[in-house]
């Protein structure tokens, strides 16, 4: 019995991890966002397995995954698909968030984020920050 149990444990573990993502979000989505700020952002996302990139073209006009991110991490949950990249330069430090929802097979809703804090000067540990929120649709293409 005790080894039924031992291999019973890791069966259950594997089956509620493969359940843990309820949809497929695999392919390209883009739209436009409306901003706190009062503007608007045309977003493209890439998704693949659960992956999220951002999407930028290269030099001969074509997409491709932006790669230029120090950190970026994504993770799905039910419904739910969630990307965050973080990146550096210079005085400043940059956060950009996406929460997805899947609405239908071609339509997903996305909450943004954006948040940039910069060293105030050399002279001072202090930094300062700003940022802003959005929300709108993506289509998948």
């Amino acid at each position: 019995m005790k080894k039924v149990f031992i291999l019973f444990i890791p069966l259950l573990f594997i089956s509620l991890l493969s359940q843990a993502q309820g949809r497929d979000f695999d392919g390209i989505w883009s739209g436009e966002i409306s901003l706190s700020n009062g503007s608007t952002n045309k977003i493209t996302l890439y998704i693949v397995d659960n992956n999220v990139y951002s999407v930028t073209t290269d030099e001969d006009g074509d997409r491709v995954k932006d790669r230029q991110k120090e950190v970026a991490l994504s993770k799905g949950f039910g419904e739910q698909l969630n990307y965050v990249w973080m990146n550096k330069g210079g005085v400043w430090t940059e956060t950009q968030g996406y929460s997805m929802a899947w609405i239908n097979s071609n339509k997903i809703s996305v909450y943004f984020f954006r948040h940039v804090s910069n060293k105030d000067d050399d002279s001072s540990d202090d930094n300062s920050d700003w940022g802003y929120t959005g929300n709108g649709f993506l289509i998948k293409e």
